[in-house]
């Protein structure tokens, strides 16, 4: 990879991280991120009504919010999720790397519902995930409504419904996803409210 590239993709995993969970303390990270996961949520219903049945039949299910970056054959990103498990609040960060072909960015918002207990220890255990992504977001005559970008997938006990919520991107990738849990007590990212 050339330097000016490296640098580039750097920044964009960056940029990711620190998308979602603005704040000073641990406190109003968690709040924050809880305020922006159940707007996204509504979102998420709003377009895949049968998410909202998928939720409500899961035996947990987290919501995650953050941004992509696709730059030719690579593509980055990261954000913040919370995840609900019989009434219990728990936060994550994740970060999404991929191959394929690509350019643009934007900022995403996805549901997964396990309807599988032993889909629900996966996540929580192995923290990874991969999924193929091929679609091609874009604004809608300059209003920023999205034209395609949503896609919902059923695999191995997992229901995700994705949308698009800002920015346009024309991709076909294979990702990979990494979440990890945090208190964000020892978060490297300070920002204000």
């Amino acid at each position: 990879m050339t330097k000016p590239l490296s640098v580039i993709v750097l920044l964009s995993a960056i940029l990711g991280l620190s998308a979602c969970a603005t704040g000073n303390s641990p406190e109003a990270k968690k709040a924050n991120a809880q305020k922006e996961t159940q707007a996204a949520l509504q979102e998420i219903y709003a377009q895949h009504p049968e998410a909202k049945t998928a939720v409500n039949q899961s035996v947990g299910y987290v919501v995650c919010t953050g941004n992509n970056t696709y730059l030719f054959a690579l593509s980055t990103g990261g954000g913040v999720c919370v995840l609900t498990e019989g009434g219990k609040k728990s936060y994550y960060r994740f970060a999404t790397g991929g191959v394929g072909a690509g350019i643009g960015w934007k900022q995403m918002a996805f549901v997964q519902a396990f309807v599988k207990a032993d889909a629900l220890k996966r996540f929580k255990e192995s923290g990874y995930e991969g999924q193929a992504q091929a679609e091609a977001s874009a604004k809608y005559e300059d209003k920023g409504d999205q034209a395609s970008a949503n896609q919902s997938i059923d695999i191995d006990g997992v229901k995700t419904y994705q949308v698009n919520l800002m920015g346009a991107a024309a991709q076909a990738t294979v990702q990979g996803y990494k979440y990890w849990k945090t208190d964000f007590t020892e978060d490297f990212m300070q920002k204000s409210e």
